[in-house]
């Protein structure tokens, strides 16, 4: 199963692709990352019941203040590794290592999902900006 789930992560060619966003929702229980494919549709990996979900960003030292204040140009978000493993500590769950350039964390989850979806669908803050 996991390695089916890895296949799938990998057949979306993240690697130096832009990530649109980086989500949470239902109180981190999932994840969503969006992964730009084409000008019609981008890859999804959601990751399902989190256990705990930790990650670093470039708050310390970028230039802007808010993320939500930049535009597409300006965000560097770029696919590098999206890892899983069989999660050491808690059966049934995975654990997940992601470097989206400088965006790195740690997931621990139940489920991955992968799944192409309509950009027409997305809620992206910075492409609603650029319209």
């Amino acid at each position: 199963m996991l390695e089916d789930i890895q296949q799938k992560i990998d057949r979306t060619e993240y690697w130096d692709v832009e990530i649109l966003d980086f989500q949470t929702n239902f109180f981190g229980d999932e994840i969503d990352i969006l992964i730009y494919n084409d000008s019609e549709t981008s890859w999804k990996i959601s990751f399902l019941s989190c256990y705990k979900v930790a990650y670093e960003t470039d708050a310390t030292w970028r230039t802007i203040e808010h993320v939500r204040d930049m535009r597409s140009g300006q965000l560097g978000y770029y696919g590098q590794n999206i890892t899983l493993s069989e999660s050491k500590d808690f059966s049934g769950f995975y654990d997940v290592s992601i470097d989206l350039t400088i965006l790195t964390g740690k997931i621990i989850c139940k489920e991955v999902k992968v799944e192409k979806v309509s950009n027409s669908l997305l809620n992206i803050f910075w492409l609603r900006k650029e319209k």
